[in-house]
């Protein structure tokens, strides 16, 4: 019985191991299937991540392009160059899977072509923006990105490597189906060999081997895992600490040694106070208490608020922190995890202090972001413009600061995004529409990676500088006026004695030949005489003129109209002009002063006559020229003064320019001359320049910025006979008996029908008893009683739509549109019949 026993448990045994052989056999087949279909699986992601890796490559590439297209600055080439030799690298690691038909030959040769293809065209914008420098070369790289080239090649490899990662996809589906297959497999045969094996001895003497085994193996995985643990936690970059119970350290991490200066070995056992300020004892036991009785198992500290650490020296840093809590051997344990956040709480604070430093500034400070929005706004922005900082956050700059120049705006914005910087003058509008001028610095900010992300605008009110400037200009263009009083009054003497002695010869008999004559010889001299008035009144207004190109040799023309009669017969004027002067942007009026003020001096410098010289010409600076003070590069007109007069002494050249300083005995001068010459000049973008040789003379540079554009010429306009009237009726407007009867005469001559008035009171009446025969109205300005813009007024109230021609010898029209406001023209005082006539007609149609 024990022998068929043992027969029946050899024969078991036998089949038991028959059997488990078989299934071990399938069992390690199946594994060896298993492991081929892992690496087969392993090798298809590491063949997705390579196609991924060459579009992301390639794209890193495109962003360094862009970068060093946008700046012209080499170091934007490095992520460029890191791009492409990536995206070559990846390529030729896909040949490997080419050579174990993973990956088709034809879809890695496709990809070869459309990254090289990429590359070179992203070589061609790169060396076009390197070789033409400026506006030129970015547009050149431009229109090569606009051919949509570079797009379409993108998207030929976006899909070509979207179709390798579908197949790759489809493949995955299969090989993981495959591995779950062999894995339920697998887990039948153990089932069925642990089932064969439970009622055999070797069965069982297996499982208690196995068992043994599995046991040796788990406290190896536990003591492994444990180490592995104590790792982590000791590589950790925060402080662990944990505690027990009783809130006592068992555990601190390296970390936490460095943060806290104490070793672990000192800390062991001692309470967590030891760790945490006085102040924070009794919030500490409370907090730990709560959290004991809290269902959850980890929470932060204060809500993500700060805590304190102290450090062994006594010392105090800000943190955050974490605990948790967990169940080791009936016993709680919680776990302390910790941030010293002191750096980071340092910038902070110096963010808030920068702030509240900008803050305080009164000049307007902002900051807008690319898009042109705000993102900071200081108080004295909020002073100077109105908005406070909550309204303009968030808002778009150019809608909070309107200005009237939009396109100067847009040149600014890509001047600042280009070079990095702008200083200029804008006009920018306030909340309540009163518009200032502000001197403003435009900077571009750029994050750690030199990467523009903001711009820094600091503007500083000169409103009321430039006015200050402007009285201060025209109380020294009146002291010029008086320096050329005596000379314009004695021109004038010598015009009007051809004119008195004619008249008086008129009442003669003569021949109509020797009346033609005299007539002849009075026109010319009131045309001389008023000739002068109008330049002495243009040069007397002060009102500043539109900003535009200004024809030099006609502003030295005017010059030598004015300067010619006035200046002592002793001294020669010679004024040499290039042919081919380029024009300069500014204001006539002002640089007419510059001249008139140097030529003044280099008078009184000549007491005993000599010679005044003034000579223009175009001048370049280069770029090596400039730096410092100097110029920058570019195309300039330079105009000298010069004089042979008594100069200027060594110790004094260098304060001529400083207001108020004067070599004039009292009462001769104020000083303001010269100072207001740099002013204007200066506010031009120009410079001026003296040089002096005592008893030998004295020179004065002017340099002026030369427009682009060339400077409007004066229109000939070829004489035509007076335009003739059809019986309509005038209205004639002024207080001065003989300017009323000469226009009317002319008027009735040319076939008008005229009306007088000697007021404005009178002229109300006659149009109000006339108003359906009156066609047109002309006006003096300068009235007794009702002045020119009260009669306006009154007119417009009787009849709205009455064409009114202002006239006046020293009102001047608004520069912008011609006229004085509530009139059609302006006819300046002294007029000759042709004006008054064609001005008229000009209105009449």
């Amino acid at each position: 019985m024990k022998l068929r026993s043992f027969h029946w448990i050899t024969v078991a045994l036998v089949l038991a191991t028959v059997i488990v052989a078989v299934i071990c056999g399938l069992a390690i087949q199946k594994g060896n299937r298993a492991e081929q279909t892992s690496d087969d699986i392993f090798r298809n992601y590491h063949l997705r991540v390579r196609l991924k890796d060459i579009l992301s490559s390639v794209k890193d590439a495109e962003s360094g392009e862009r970068g060093f297209l946008i700046t012209q600055k080499e170091e934007f080439l490095k992520p460029y160059d890191a791009g492409v030799k990536q995206a070559l690298d990846d390529l030729d690691a896909l040949r490997e899977f080419v050579d174990s038909r993973e990956l088709p030959s034809e879809s890695l040769t496709r990809l070869s072509k459309l990254v090289k293809d990429r590359h070179l065209e992203l070589e061609e914008t790169i060396s076009l923006r390197r070789n033409m420098q400026g506006d030129e070369g970015f547009g050149l790289a431009r229109d090569v990105i606009e051919t949509n080239r570079g797009r379409e090649i993108m998207e030929q490899l976006r899909e070509v490597i979207a179709e390798l990662l579908t197949d790759l996809d489809n493949r995955l589906d299969i090989l993981h189906q495959e591995a779950s297959d062999l894995k339920a497999s697998h887990a039948v045969l153990i089932s069925i060999g642990l089932l064969v094996s439970i009622g055999t001895f070797v069965a069982a003497a297996i499982v208690t081997s196995l068992e043994r085994r599995h046991r040796a193996v788990a406290v190896e995985t536990m003591e492994a895992q444990r180490e592995r643990l104590i790792a982590i936690v000791d590589s950790a970059l925060d402080v662990v600490i944990s505690v027990d119970d009783d809130g006592r350290v068992v555990m601190m991490n390296p970390i936490a040694e460095e943060v806290f200066q104490r070793r672990e070995s000192q800390t062991l056992g001692q309470p967590l106070e030891l760790l945490i300020p006085k102040r924070f004892h009794a919030y500490h036991r409370r907090h730990l208490k709560e959290f004991a009785d809290e269902h959850v198992a980890r929470k932060r500290v204060l809500d993500g608020g700060l805590i304190y650490g102290l450090r062994a020296d006594g010392s105090e840093f800000p943190a955050e922190a974490s605990i948790s809590r967990m169940v080791v051997k009936d016993r709680r344990l919680f776990t302390v995890i910790l941030k010293d956040v002191s750096e980071r709480e340092s910038g902070r604070t110096r963010i808030r202090e920068q702030n509240a430093i900008l803050a305080r500034i009164r000049d307007a400070v902002h900051v807008r972001d690319l898009d042109g929005r705000v993102v900071f706004w200081n108080e004295g922005a909020e002073k100077l413009y109105g908005w406070t900082a909550r309204e303009a956050l968030g808002k778009y700059a150019f809608e909070l600061l309107k200005s009237s120049d939009n396109a100067a705006d847009a040149v600014i914005r890509e001047q600042v995004n280009l070079l990095g910087a702008w200083h200029g003058e804008r006009r920018p509008t306030t909340r309540d529409n009163r518009e200032l001028l502000v001197e403003s610095r435009r900077s571009l900010i750029a994050d750690d990676n030199l990467r523009p992300v903001s711009q820094l605008i600091i503007d500083i009110d000169v409103t009321e500088d430039r006015l200050r400037q402007q009285l201060e200009r025209r109380s020294q263009r009146l002291e010029s006026i008086g320096t050329l009083a005596s000379g314009i009054a004695h021109d004038l003497n010598n015009v009007l004695t051809p004119i008195t002695m004619g008249a008086k010869l008129l009442k003669r008999p003569a021949s109509d030949g020797q009346r033609n004559e005299i007539i002849n010889s009075i026109t010319a001299s009131a045309e001389r005489g008023a000739g002068m008035i109008r330049q002495l009144l243009a040069f007397a207004g002060g009102t500043p003129g539109p900003r535009e190109a200004v024809n030099v040799s006609e502003l030295l023309e005017e010059a030598r109209a004015i300067l010619a009669p006035t200046l002592p017969k002793t001294i020669t004027l010679n004024i040499e002009l290039n042919a081919m002067l380029w024009p300069v942007r500014g204001d006539a009026t002002e640089l007419s002063q510059v001249l008139m003020n140097l030529s003044i001096n280099a008078r009184d410098a000549m007491p005993d006559g000599g010679r005044l010289s003034i000579e223009a010409s175009n001048t370049t600076v280069h770029k090596d020229q400039g730096g410092g003070d100097a110029l920058p590069p570019g195309r300039y007109v330079q105009i000298s003064v010069i004089d042979n007069g008594i100069g200027i002494a060594p110790h004094l050249i260098d304060k001529v320019f400083d207001p108020f300083f004067t070599t004039k005995e009292q009462g001769k001068g104020t000083g303001l001359g010269l100072a207001t010459c740099m002013g204007i000049v200066t506010h031009h973008g120009g410079a001026l320049s003296v040089e002096s040789d005592v008893n030998h003379g004295t020179r004065f540079n002017v340099v002026l910025p030369a427009e682009q554009q060339p400077a409007p010429e004066s229109l000939q306009v070829a004489a035509e006979s007076p335009p003739m009237g059809s019986g309509e009726t005038i209205l004639l407007v002024d207080d001065e008996d003989s300017i009323l009867q000469m226009s009317k005469a002319t008027l009735e001559f040319s076939g008008y029908h005229v009306l007088t008035a000697n007021g404005g009171l009178q002229a109300l009446e006659v149009c109000r008893h006339n108003q359906q025969q009156i066609r047109a109205v002309i006006l003096d300005m300068m009235m007794p009683e009702m002045d020119g813009l009260q009669t306006i007024a009154g007119l417009r109230q009787i009849k709205p739509n009455l064409p009114i021609i202002a006239s006046s010898g020293l009102r001047k029209p608004d520069q912008s549109s011609g006229a004085i406001e509530g009139t059609q023209a302006f006819l300046p005082k002294p007029y000759s019949d042709d004006q008054l006539l064609a001005t008229l007609r000009q209105v009449l149609q």
